[in-house]
């Protein structure tokens, strides 16, 4: 339990040296042994490696995870969170710390889905008994989305100290801000397929499998992307407004599709976890978009709802 009686917390540190990284992770680390809690390191190897040399063999109850166990994609990330502490939790721990670095890439939308991961962490996780530390590499990363962590995380250790984050926004306001969605330049080329009010759902598939087909795509890709825009298709035609667009680009290994509906859009935060309804009456279809695309987005503009996802090559 923390001192403000929260079991969570979700903090950042922006750092630009390694100096000024041990300086605030080494306390951290300590201060979570000494308390009884499980620390867990999912962070780059040469900062785990300078974290273990600092603290001089005195990593008792210290857990280091390769990244890739957790960070298979935004939404088995917050699955692979969740069962980590429930783990530990069943071993006997009050709470587990854990010092966080994303690997962001350096393909555009893969970053800034990792920046929607970071706010939506904060209502998926925030029952849950974790003191999450992000770290953020200034020298690495672009500005936008070293800002973008400045609103997804509540507090910012600086110079030893925890201080609120100016920029925060609670996470179904900031991942339906335009800001937060990366602009694609996709959108503004021609589109492969423009369709209206497209009824017959199985022709839909069918188009834009083809229009892909060749495009360079894994097809295993392709394939699931097929079926998460025909479930995003029918939720629009089910609970949305017509008409409803689905428009589709593709080009230098990404595809992209905008399904967009003209009434009033769901919370933005929607599909980050399964519902509570059984799979098959309904309500699981963004989970599962999620999951078969490489990004996705919700925003309502122009007072209609937008749903963008996309798949990398």
């Amino acid at each position: 339990m923390t001192a403000d009686g929260s079991p969570f917390r979700h903090d950042a540190l922006q750092y630009h040296d390694a100096g000024q990284l041990l300086r605030t992770i080494v306390p951290f680390v300590r201060e979570g042994v000494a308390a009884g809690d499980t620390v867990v390191l999912l962070c780059r190897p040469d900062n785990a490696a300078r974290l273990r040399d600092a603290l001089g063999g005195g990593d008792d109850g210290l857990v280091e995870l390769p990244a890739a166990e957790v960070y298979g994609g935004s939404v088995t990330a917050l699955a692979a969170y969740r069962d980590l502490i429930e783990r530990h939790q069943q071993r006997g721990a009050a709470r587990v710390r854990v010092v966080n670095e994303i690997d962001f890439g350096t393909r555009r939308s893969a970053q800034w889905e990792w920046a929607r991961f970071d706010a939506a962490f904060n209502r998926a996780l925030g029952a849950h008994p974790v003191w999450n530390l992000c770290l953020y590499d200034a020298r690495r990363l672009p500005g936008d989305i070293v800002r973008a962590g400045e609103s997804s995380h509540r507090y910012l250790l600086k110079d030893g100290d925890r201080v609120r984050s100016a920029g925060y926004t609670e996470p179904s306001e900031l991942l339906g801000e335009a800001a937060m969605r990366w602009p694609d330049p996709l959108e503004h080329e021609r589109p492969r397929l423009d369709l209206r009010d497209p009824g017959d759902l199985a022709a839909l598939r069918a188009a834009v499998e083809h229009a892909l087909t060749g495009d360079g795509l894994p097809l295993h890709a392709v394939q699931g992307f097929v079926l998460a825009i025909s479930e995003i298709a029918t939720n629009a035609m089910l609970h949305g407004s017509a008409p409803v667009r689905v428009r589709l680009w593709s080009g230098g290994g990404r595809a992209l599709c905008s399904v967009r509906d003209e009434g009033p859009c769901f919370d933005p935060y929607s599909g980050y976890v399964p519902t509570d309804r059984a799979v098959g009456t309904g309500g699981m279809g963004l989970w599962l978009a999620r999951q078969m695309s490489d990004d996705l987005t919700v925003n309502g503009d122009g007072g209609g709802c937008t749903v963008r996802l996309g798949i990398n090559a």
